[in-house]
């Protein structure tokens, strides 16, 4: 969302489309007297309006975006209407033997397709919004086969048109600005950027879908390792280290089976969405995917933290049996694991490079390392024994 508000809210950007109107009327006033609808005044109005529908097709993907499904609606008629006009008035205008006005027409018939494409582009996403949230809703109460039927009814929508986005794209790239009015050239040049954000965007969902898609076993895997976790701080809070130990087994065995190529290629897939072309409910969605379909680094970020929980479960049975010197050892091992030993002080958060830039990770880094740091202190509050 960051950057779509971005492009929306600078005027520099914005402020162009807004004064087409006046665009229009000044560059007519610069032409002969008597120039009528000759075939230069059709290209440079039809150019005016490709460019226009652009900027207004972006704008009602960024309504989208915002879950403002009637704006964006709304938007996408004027769009529509802009390239209908730009489609007459650059059709009339090849009725010349003029070559510049011709490089010129072909010019804004590339920007009057990728506008088409935009539009079409919204389209597609106004057609799946309701499966796609419907997919969401499952996502979010854990249902990921539901989640993952209504996704694949979304791809079958919006796949297609990735070919044409990024034809699109090369033909933007191939505009040459000689044959491009100089009123029109920072036009031209933010219509080229809406164009790549939207592309960008639409990308976005298709990766957001996948991501859930190809994401089923690897989230259901996750939903009983979550399970099992609760199952273990209730353990260890019940002083049931028996149970404790088997839970942590089980967990290892799990998080192994999530090495899986099959698996890191739903992670692999998540870990290219970028949350900030996303809004609402999907942004969330896709921060979670990126956060619970975890790389092999993660995974191993995961399991390390499962060692240094086992050493606070031993360094628990050392103090129930009254050896402060075994809890010590064990206290200072397991925070070692974490990324931090004990001698570099108390209270001091998470590790040093174990579970950063994973904030589940360092959730669970930080959560232990105070867990340590409380058991040390109880420990050397304690008068010694013997």
């Amino acid at each position: 969302m960051s950057r779509i508000l971005g492009l929306k809210a600078n005027p520099r950007l914005v402020a162009p489309f807004i004064i087409s109107a006046l665009l229009i009327a000044a560059i007519l006033f610069m032409l002969p007297k008597g120039g009528g609808e000759n075939p230069l005044n059709q290209a440079l109005e039809g150019g005016t309006y490709a460019l226009d529908a652009v900027g207004r097709a972006h704008q009602s993907l960024t309504s989208f975006v915002e879950d403002r499904e009637d704006r964006a609606l709304e938007l996408l008629k004027a769009a529509r209407i802009s390239i209908e006009n730009a489609r007459a008035k650059l059709t009339s205008a090849r009725y010349t033997e003029d070559e510049y006005v011709l490089r010129m027409v072909e010019n804004y018939q590339v920007f009057a397709s990728a506008s088409d494409v935009m539009a079409q582009g919204v389209e597609n996403l106004l057609a799946i919004n309701g499966d796609m949230k419907r997919a969401l809703d499952h996502y979010g109460r854990g249902e990921y086969e539901e989640a993952s039927r209504e996704a694949s009814k979304c791809l079958e929508v919006l796949t297609p048109l990735l070919d044409d986005l990024e034809s699109g794209s090369e033909r933007l790239t191939d505009v040459n600005y000689r044959y491009v009015a100089a009123g029109h050239r920072s036009q031209v040049e933010q219509a080229i950027a809406y164009y790549e954000n939207e592309m960008e965007i639409y990308a976005q969902y298709i990766l957001l879908l996948k991501s859930l898609i190809e994401g089923v076993s690897y989230l259901e895997t996750r939903q009983l390792i979550d399970e099992y976790l609760r199952q273990l701080q209730s353990s260890i809070a019940n002083g049931d280290y028996e149970n404790a130990r088997r839970l942590l087994q089980e967990i290892s065995r799990l998080l192994q089976s999530l090495k899986d190529p099959n698996h890191q290629k739903a992670a692999e897939t998540a870990s290219r969405i970028d949350p900030n072309l996303l809004g609402g409910k999907a942004s969330e969605t896709a921060q979670e995917l990126k956060l619970r379909l975890k790389s092999i680094e993660g995974i191993e970020g995961f399991e390390n933290y499962l060692k240094s929980l086992e050493k606070y479960l031993e360094a628990l049975e050392h103090l129930e049996q009254g050896n402060l010197a075994g809890a010590e050892q064990a206290i200072n091992e397991g925070m070692e694991g974490l990324g931090q030993g004990a001698g570099q002080g108390q209270g001091q958060g998470q590790g040093q490079g174990q579970g950063l830039g994973d904030p589940e990770l360092e959730k669970l880094y930080t959560g232990l390392m105070e867990a340590f740091s409380s058991l040390l202190m109880l420990i050397r509050g304690q008068p010694p024994q013997g």
